[in-house]
């Protein structure tokens, strides 16, 4: 038996596709954050899940699938 894979979501700031558990156990919560939320909603008046190379400033293969 496979552990079924975190859902996929789709970067608002980028359009990356990257997998987003949504709760507390989420990667994004364990990862040094350089994204300016703030300036995010105020250009797109919506507060969402944004990818790993987003958040980060990093590329993260790892996490993101293109």
């Amino acid at each position: 038996m496979t552990d079924p894979q975190p859902p996929k979501a789709t970067c608002p700031n980028c359009d990356r596709t990257f997998n987003c558990a949504g709760t507390a156990d989420c990667w994004c919560l364990n990862v040094e954050r350089h994204f300016d939320y703030e300036a995010f909603f105020i250009r797109t008046g919506q507060m969402s899940c944004v990818c790993p190379v987003c958040l980060t400033s990093k590329n993260t293969d790892s996490v993101v699938s293109s």
